[in-house]
């Protein structure tokens, strides 16, 4: 009797395992079905902003993405521009540059990722809140890493990403102006312009000095202005003495620079292009967004 109970339980229990695995199989097919309806829509709603990228191409300017840092910029950043992304930590600056990146992806522009203090992994799941999606882009072939961090971190090599060229060593600067400029010279067949972001300068110096920094830096924007690149170099504030800030930005078109003060967060436009104003204008953050605060015009110098 106790046999057959156990056969009876046994029988019980497959039958149970065969519909787990069904609803499996199905929940699976689902996902796919919503990951190629979602493909699907990301492509379309790219072929309708196909006008804003004409506009942008035409006016040989980007959009940041954030509604009142592009008025103050009179309409974006001029295509060419090198800028650096200054301030302390913990202030929003990689907020700044992911929705930057998530903007130029909306209109089917490409972006390159050069990584030095952190692997794609973690900027897949910044980006995921600034723009929902963002492994969709991927999957289109629209965002790049050159990473040097996560094989001096001893990544194992099944752990390699597919949209990702490794560098060996970060020090290795030839083998990274290698790695873009291959990128570059493929979308550049494509596309009318291509989005980048450094993460960050100030891992680079570290490992290198100021002085091969630069010699590394210096042809590596003049290939992007010549490329009409946008491209953004996070440098993290007091990891670095007056001449390496004075040097790095005698290499750049501008910068965005960020400071806080009695707990209040600014940011204020140096360079780059015209704007409505250099004054310190007050801005909160979240992980999806950057919010400007009014800003005088009486401020313009």
């Amino acid at each position: 009797d106790m046999k057959s109970r156990l056969e009876e339980l046994k029988g019980q229990i497959n039958t149970k395992e065969e519909e787990v695995r069904t609803k499996e199989r199905y929940l699976q097919q689902k996902m796919e079905e919503l990951r190629l309806r979602e493909q699907g829509l990301i492509a379309e709603d790219i072929e309708a902003r196909e006008k804003d990228l004409q506009v942008e191409v035409k006016q040989q300017k980007v959009k940041l993405g954030i509604a009142r840092l592009d008025d103050l910029l009179f309409g974006g950043i001029p295509f060419g521009t090198n800028a650096s992304v200054y301030g302390p930590a913990y202030v929003g600056k990689e907020v700044l540059v992911s929705l930057f990146m998530a903007e130029g992806l909306k209109k089917g522009v490409p972006v390159l990722w050069i990584l030095t203090d952190k692997g794609p992994a973690e900027v897949r799941e910044e980006m995921a809140f600034a723009l929902p999606g963002y492994e969709e882009y991927e999957k289109l072939g629209l965002v790049q890493y050159i990473d040097t961090y996560s094989k001096s971190m001893g990544m194992s090599a099944e752990a390699s990403d597919a949209h990702t060229t490794y560098i060996d060593d970060p020090t290795d600067y030839q083998a990274i102006l290698k790695a873009v400029d291959a990128r570059a010279a493929e979308w550049k067949k494509k596309y009318p312009t291509y989005r980048l972001a450094f993460r960050s300068v100030s891992t680079l110096i570290a490992y290198l000095d100021p002085t091969t920094t630069f010699k590394f830096l210096q042809p590596f924007v003049g290939r992007r202005k010549r490329d009409k690149a946008v491209a953004f170099y996070v440098i993290e504030k007091g990891m670095h003495e007056e001449q390496e800030i004075q040097m790095l930005g005698s290499l750049m078109d501008g910068s965005i620079e960020f400071k806080v003060e009695q707990l209040k967060s600014f940011l204020c436009i140096k360079g780059i292009c015209d704007v409505q104003s250099r004054g310190w204008i007050r801005y909160t953050y979240t992980k999806s967004s950057l919010s400007i605060g009014s800003f005088s015009l009486d401020h313009i110098k």
